[in-house]
């Protein structure tokens, strides 16, 4: 079996495709807005998808899922150990990354502002003053 090397990257990816699906997606922000939504664990040094999952839309009874992105991370990085997890804000929260610390697993991710877990003096830009290393 294939053994990723130690950066790994989490996204989703959109699989082109117009004809009839249940599952479907529509995604305007990407390039051909209509396919199938996959999500893709990939060995950045080697550009490699070493694991990929179809997202077949929301569990029955049309409810959003609540931490669909720390699933689906912890799904697609099961078995891995000592590597770096690389993820945008979609997936990061504080509590992926303290699982994937459980799991051995470090983790780079963009945050968004309003993460409850995010402390207000970060998130203020008014007023602050611009450091510099060196």
């Amino acid at each position: 079996m294939y053994n990723p090397g130690p950066d790994v990257t989490v996204d989703e990816c959109l699989l082109p495709y117009r004809g009839r699906c249940p599952f479907k997606q529509y995604i305007p922000s990407k390039p051909a807005k209509y396919g199938i939504k996959i999500w893709a664990a990939c060995d950045a040094s080697r550009s490699y998808a070493w694991n990929m999952q179809i997202y077949t839309g929301k569990p029955a009874g049309g409810v959003a899922e609540k931490g669909q992105g720390k699933r689906v991370v912890l799904e697609m990085t099961e078995g891995l150990r000592g590597h770096n997890i690389t993820c945008n804000n979609f997936f990061t929260s504080y509590a992926l990354g303290e699982e994937l610390r459980r799991r051995r697993l470090t983790m780079v991710g963009t945050v968004r502002k309003n993460k409850p877990e995010l402390p207000a003096a970060l998130t203020r830009i008014k007023n602050r003053t611009v450091n510099r290393s060196g």
